[in-house]
């Protein structure tokens, strides 16, 4: 009969922690990465796939809550506190800026700023929190942007700053997020990106044109909303209390290098020869970082 000590029982839940937070944020990034196959098949103008993308991301995210709560429904709302009314401006403008970014300049700047996650998490958590990153965090995350740097090579493009400032604001938006979640655990997250779904819906309500949505459009933007807003910020929620935020960042990088793999799938575009190598480093930074911290687990 073997006898565990508190410490290996504790070591081990521990570990299994961090591996359901990692498969929640890999889940997450794999939601993300589908983005782009519903919005190809859209025959709508930008405003209307910001409205309807928001508008059936909050609706998803409060079925889920409604079958999670049931009778209870007010209550994830009531747990939005003073800070999170404030930052669910913050979210609703980061939901929007998504969208425009890919409307304003290439994928491939948007890509760029994208990878800048980790860092930008890592330096609003120092502000807002005085959270440390591990340097082997910090160090992934820069081979991470030489990575996607290398993915993307010559379709890099100056002069788009308002796509690439949308593109940060997007970033910034979302790294505040985080840590919110951090900073007030017993708020809803599902509650709260309700609420700012619906902001964005109604800001982008009176320049959409909702008359010229066919049947095939409206089922495209409930896919396209439940998955990328709903689905895919549960997971990351749900990963990020249980690994260090800038890690998860780190680890959503992975939306980067399964979203050509999609393209390729399902319309036969075969990625560049630099994607493929870019999209290779970028992995072996994620591993690296995963790998490397499991090790450091078990050296402790």
């Amino acid at each position: 009969m073997t006898i565990h000590s508190e410490t290996d029982l504790s070591y081990h839940e521990a570990r299994r922690q961090r591996w359901r937070g990692i498969a929640y944020v890999a889940m997450a990034a794999l939601m993300w990465s589908t983005a782009g196959i519903w919005v190809r098949y859209l025959t709508l103008d930008i405003w209307t796939i910001q409205a309807g993308r928001a508008f059936c991301g909050s609706l998803s995210l409060f079925v889920y809550l409604l079958i999670a709560g049931g009778r209870n429904i007010l209550v994830p709302f009531r747990s939005i506190n003073l800070a999170g009314y404030i930052i669910a401006p913050i979210n609703a403008i980061g939901m929007a800026a998504y969208m425009q970014a890919l409307n304003w300049t290439t994928v491939a700047n948007v890509m760029i700023v994208y990878t800048t996650l980790p860092f930008v998490v890592a330096l609003v958590g120092w502000l807002w929190m005085r959270d440390r990153v591990k340097m082997r965090t910090l160090f992934a995350s820069a081979i991470a942007l030489s990575g996607v740097t290398f993915m993307v090579g010559g379709s890099y493009q100056s002069g788009n700053v308002k796509g690439d400032l949308a593109a940060f604001v997007m970033v910034l938006s979302f790294a505040i997020l985080v840590m919110l979640s951090r900073r007030y655990p017993k708020l809803s997250m599902p509650a709260h990106s309700v609420v700012s779904g619906l902001m964005c819906f109604g800001v982008m309500f009176p320049m959409a044109n909702f008359a010229s949505v066919t049947l095939n459009d409206a089922i495209l933007l409930l896919i396209l909303g439940s998955i990328t807003i709903g689905v895919a910020n549960v997971m990351y929620m749900r990963g990020v209390a249980l690994i260090p935020p800038a890690e998860a960042g780190l680890i959503g990088l992975l939306d980067t290098i399964i979203a050509p793999l999609w393209v390729f799938w399902i319309f036969n575009e075969r990625p560049a020869d630099g994607a493929l190598i870019g999209g290779g480093i970028v992995l072996a930074a994620v591993v690296f970082q995963i790998l490397g911290e499991g090790r450091g687990a078990t050296a402790d």
